[in-house]
Order: structure tokens, then C-alpha cells, then sequence
């Protein structure tokens, strides 16, 4: 008698949905809430395995006690990663414990930084890294008083123009990265056009649109962590670790800018990470306080909720003229509608 094991998508609500989350408690994980795609693989009609994908990133993957050993993770990866390199993606990433992360080296994939004994961020190309760490040096300037700012933008504001203006005057060059994350409420593209156009009277700022190597909030996954606040801990360390590695070593940065966070708890837990591991990679961390309007900073938060509510009278106290004109446009009124339904719905 032939064996079959065969591999296919589930949808929450499927015969086979709770065989997966009772798969992934058994290995101390949970299914990330974020996940868009869900895949299992079967032996025999048993479920044997299961892995998910958010993007470019595969996450909670777990396999049964009975195939390990067996090739049924790779059978299941190798059927997830064609599905998304179908979906045009040219790079793939795989956050795991630490303690799995041989397994997938085994499968191919390139450690990329880990987190002690905790986390371990791989990715499938195997110089991918390294990479963009050489297309980043094609950047590098002369001066050597080098800053660097990295934010969202979502959207640009009179506070991220403020903070960029005094980094400007305080070092000689000034890079700012835009997180290339689409889990915003502003488009990736839209976000990086509106800093170069809220920039474009400084001449000694260059702006670099993001990458999957600066970990955005949005995107990392917290399925194998106990507390919230762990995770929060974690992805940023990873993040500053592969900014220290590669970002700083590219371009020769020595000083990293940052505004005081007085409403986001996340933020300043961030911001306390940075002080602590940066100055290790030789940079001076310099934190200034937010600009405000009204007695209350100016944060992109708050251009949201303004937004949503249609009060353009504030949104317009708030954000630099290249930013209201934008909000003009097709595509910025389509964001604004959303942020409108958003709020009627709550």
C-alpha cells in the first residue's frame, strides 16, 4: 500500500482548523494573529505539520512528534515557499525560537541575527543581507559626523520635520530610513515621497526608502513569546542589532536621533533599548524633546485621528504644506475615506 502526504491551504472555520491551533499549543505556539495564508501537510489523513505567512515572512510553524525526524518540514516549506516566490516575492524570511533554527539552515535559509537563546530572524537568500549592507555603502559620504534617523511617517508631520531639521543642524549628514512596511495606514511609496518632499530644503539629508532588514512593529510576531512586552523587547533588539551590524558599519553613522515619546509606552521602551545597545556599535544616541502644538505633541497619531474625524482646520496646524496637499490628491483622499469608515465603525 502507498503512503500519501500531501500539503494544502486551511481556512479558519475548516474540518482541520482546530487540529492546527491543538498542533501549534502542543509546541508552545500560538497562530499569529497577523497571518494571511495558513498551510498544512497531511500523512495518511493525519495532520503532521502546519506553517502560516504574513508577506514575505513564515511563521508559526510547528510539526507533530511522530514526523519529526521525517521530511515532512520540508516537504511543507518547500510547498509554502513556491506559493509565495508565485506571489513575486524574491526573498523570504523566517522568525523562529532560536532552539529550531538548525532546521531550517538545514532547508537552506541564512541566519540572518538572533536574540541570545530567544529569537533568530533567517532568510532564504544567502547573501541577502550583506547584499544590501554593500548597496547601502553606494550612499556613503565623505563627511564623518554622520546621522541617522529612522521613522514611519504615517503620515509626515510638523514633529518629524522638526526632528529632522535639528538632526540636520546637528551633524554634518543626515540619512533618514523609511520603514518599508505596508501594515500602515499611509502606503509604503506615499510615506517615503512625502519625507523627501518635507525634506527637500535641506541639502545635506539623503533619504533611503526601508527594507525587510529595519523589523517594523507591525510585522514581527510574538506566537512564541509569554508576554507582550517581551516581544516588544525582542524585536527591537533584533532591529538594532542588524542596524548596528550593517546600517552603521555601511554608512559610518555615529549618531542616531530620536524624539521623547510621551504617549507610546512601545516607543520608549524602544528608545531605552537604543541607548543601551547602539552606543556598543559606536554610536551616540541623542534624544530631543517633541515639538507640540496646542500644549500636546505632535504626533502622526494624532493627524489620524483628526483625519478620520474630517477636521482638516487642525490636520493643517500639524503637517507641513507638502503633506495637506497631498491629502488633496486621489490617492491621499482614499486614505482619509478609510480613516473616516474606521472611525464610524468604533
Amino acid at each position: 500500500m502507498i503512503e500519501t502526504t500531501f500539503v494544502k491551504r486551511v481556512y479558519e472555520g475548516d474540518d482541520d482548523w482546530q487540529l492546527i491551533l491543538s498542533l501549534l499549543e502542543k509546541n508552545n505556539i500560538r497562530l499569529d494573529s497577523a497571518v494571511t495564508h495558513t498551510y498544512a501537510i497531511f500523512h495518511e489523513n493525519r495532520l503532521v505539520g502546519t506553517a502560516s505567512t504574513l508577506g514575505n515572512t513564515i511563521r508559526s510553524v510547528a510539526i507533530s512528534e511522530e514526523a519529526k525526524g521525517t521530511n515532512a518540514l520540508g516537504e511543507l516549506m518547500n510547498e509554502l515557499m513556491n506559493s509565495l516566490y508565485e506571489e513575486g516575492y524574491g526573498n523570504l524570511f523566517i522568525y523562529t525560537k532560536s532552539e529550531s533554527a538548525k532546521s531550517f539552515e538545514h532547508l537552506g535559509f541564512f541566519i540572518i541575527e538572533q536574540v541570545g537563546e530567544t529569537v533568530t530572524l533567517l532568510e532564504r537568500k544567502p547573501n541577502g543581507i550583506s547584499s544590501y549592507a554593500n548597496y547601502l555603502k553606494s550612499f556613503k559620504t565623505t563627511h564623518t559626523d554622520i546621522g541617522a534617523i529612522v521613522m514611519n511617517g504615517n503620515p509626515f508631520t510638523l514633529g518629524h520635520q522638526y526632528l529632522i531639521e535639528y538632526a540636520a543642524s546637528n551633524c554634518e549628514f543626515l540619512y533618514i530610513f523609511v520603514v518599508d512596511s505596508e501594515h500602515t495606514t499611509f502606503p509604503s511609496d506615499d510615506r517615503y515621497k512625502l519625507i523627501v518632499a518635507g525634506t527637500s530644503h535641506l541639502e545635506n539629508v539623503y533619504v533611503i526608502k526601508g527594507s525587510d532588514y529595519i523589523i517594523s512593529d507591525a510585522t514581527f510576531p510574538t506566537y512564541f513569546l509569554k508576554k507582550p512586552e517581551e516581544a516588544t523587547l525582542i524585536q527591537t533588539e533584533l532591529d538594532l542589532k542588524i542596524f548596528g551590524r550593517y546600517f552603521v558599519k555601511s554608512l559610518g553613522i555615529t549618531k542616531r536621533f530620536v524624539g521623547t515619546e510621551p504617549y507610546c509606552e512601545t516607543t520608549n521602551l524602544y528608545n531605552g533599548q537604543m541607548k543601551r545597545i547602539l552606543p556598543e556599535y559606536g554610536v551616540e544616541i541623542i534624544e530631543i524633546p517633541r515639538k507640540e502644538s496646542d500644549s500636546e505633541a505632535i504626533s502622526a497619531s494624532r493627524v489620524r485621528r483628526l483625519l478620520g474625524k474630517g477636521n482638516m482646520r487642525e490636520v493643517k496646524k500639524l503637517v507641513p504644506q507638502t503633506t495637506y496637499d497631498y491629502f488633496k490628491t486621489v490617492q491621499g483622499k482614499k486614505v482619509i475615506e478609510k480613516l473616516k469608515t474606521s472611525v464610524s465603525r468604533h
